[in-house]
């Protein structure tokens, strides 16, 4: 005899399984949920990661934009004459044009000596660092004829600690020890056969730097016609200065040749020398502020001591030498009486040193701290004698045989 369901209902076991094979509506929702978050993640947008990228690189760029202008994009060359080596010194003859180069150790005060010289209305000097692509707008770092002997390339070479070597390796060069590399002082003698018979140097550097002084905000367009005085400042000058003498001075033919040995010395000399210097102590510290806050590297006290003493055995070694007219500028003295220097300094360029063109330029300058040293001296006397002083003692000798005229008993 055969059982028959009755229509409609199912076997018990039947309805077991049934029951265990359907889904409830909290499973069904959590499967629902779980089949969204497969489906977004599965489809996840990679353009929002490349956008946000994006977006940083632009922020980054449009940062260093601001700070170095278009040459962060197009390089330091791109405003660059193209004038012939006679070119240049025909226009610097005939419109007896002076080329001031400015000197002296870093943090020494270079800059703010150099600010307030361009301001006079008879002078032009680089813009600022968004002009010329470069820090403090340097005329070193904007170039490729001559060394910049490490300045700027610093940042991941300095030692770290405080010991005096550190395990890794090391630059030798750079703010605050390059004069203490050998071959350092480039002289006319030392690069007459090289840099000083190649007519393309001047014009090199000349058509590096004469867009700057020609087309800049303080003389729109023609500075170079406008200006009786062209200023160039770099605290590595120090080092540089008869070879950079004889390179503004290169006697070219009208051919475009150079012959040192049979050249006639010229009627003027096209170039002026400024070495700004700085009490030592104050020098030093200073220097090591900079390289530990902007750099974050540190520097022995001794080598910079030593590379004070070694940089201004070459600028005395040079004023001997030199053909051209050197003047020496003392930080303490431009930043006690800046108006009284301003003056002696606008003598020595042959321009107006009227009293009126004088307060013009200082009414055209930031603020002048009068006492740049204090803060320095106190830390020396209250903490730095102890640690140093013997050096100061060590080093007194050749300090006094420079002849600055700074007393090392500051305490």
């Amino acid at each position: 005899m055969v059982l028959k369901q009755r229509r409609g209902k199912k076997a018990p076991a039947a309805n077991a399984l049934a029951k265990a094979a359907a889904p409830t509506d909290k499973s069904k929702e959590s499967n629902n949920i779980d089949g969204v978050d497969a489906e977004k993640k599965d489809h996840f947008n990679p353009v929002i990661i490349v956008a946000l990228f994006y977006t940083l690189a632009c922020g980054l760029l449009f940062f260093y934009y601001n700070k170095y202008g278009p040459s962060m994009f197009l390089g330091k060359g791109w405003k660059d004459y193209k004038w012939s080596p006679y070119k240049w010194r025909q226009f610097i003859d005939d419109n007896e044009r002076t080329i001031l180069i400015i000197g002296g150790p870093h943090r020494s005060g270079t800059t703010v000596v150099w600010e307030g010289i361009k301001t006079h209305p008879d002078i032009v000097g680089f813009g600022s660092r968004f002009d010329t692509g470069v820090d403090y707008s340097e005329g070193v770092l904007m170039q490729d004829v001559y060394p910049r002997f490490g300045v700027g390339y610093e940042f991941t070479n300095f030692d770290k600690s405080d010991a005096k070597q550190s395990s890794r390796s090391t630059r030798e060069d750079g703010i605050g020890r390059y004069a203490l590399v050998e071959d350092v002082h480039w002289t006319a003698e030392n690069k007459k056969d090289l840099e000083l018979q190649d007519p393309t140097s001047l014009s090199r550097l000349l058509n590096r730097f004469g867009p700057h002084w020609d087309q800049n905000k303080k003389f729109g367009k023609n500075g170079l016609m406008k200006a009786k005085v062209w200023v160039e400042k770099s605290p590595q000058n120090a080092v540089l200065a008869t070879f950079l003498e004889g390179l503004y001075n290169m006697p070219v033919n009208e051919d475009g040749t150079v012959d040192l040995d049979n050249a006639k010395k010229p009627k003027r000399s096209a170039t002026k020398f400024i070495y700004v210097t700085r009490h030592p102590i104050a020098n030093i510290y200073g220097t090591d502020k900079f390289v530990r806050d902007a750099m974050g590297g540190n520097i022995n006290f001794e080598i910079l001591l030593k590379n004070y003493i070694a940089l201004h055995k070459y600028m005395k070694m040079d004023e001997k030498v030199l053909e051209s007219p050197v003047m020496w500028v003392q930080l303490e003295d431009f930043t006690s009486d800046p108006s009284k220097v301003l003056t002696q300094v606008f003598q020595f360029l042959n321009v107006s040193s009227d009293e009126a063109d004088v307060q013009q330029v200082l009414g055209n300058m930031p603020d002048i701290s009068a006492k740049p040293n204090d803060k320095y001296f106190k830390i020396w006397c209250e903490e730095g004698i102890a640690k140093n002083g013997h050096l100061i003692q060590k080093y007194a000798e050749e300090l006094n045989a420079l002849d600055l005229g700074y007393d090392l008993n500051i305490c």
